[in-house]
């Protein structure tokens, strides 16, 4: 009797442990997930606030914005 309830402990333990393992898992992948697309955002938008030269808006005419807008477009996609 006592060999039963110890065996059935001991399952019951390893079913979550695993389930622990997997769920600790997947949460690291979501987590680095999460902070590679976020990476990736703050690096286009650095890209995309050189390209477009924002400090400098006022010094160009709407023609030459215009021009720019049309480079980052084709450089970088759309």
């Amino acid at each position: 009797m006592k060999y039963k309830k110890l065996s059935l402990l001991i399952f019951l333990i390893s079913i979550l442990l695993i389930y622990f393992i997997k769920f600790y898992i997947s949460f690291n992948r979501s987590k680095k997930l999460k902070n590679d697309t976020k990476n990736r955002l703050k690096e286009s938008a650095r890209v995309l606030n050189e390209c477009f030269d924002l400090k400098n808006k006022n010094k160009r005419t709407k023609k030459e914005s215009i021009e720019l807008i049309e480079y980052c477009l084709k450089e970088y996609g759309s």
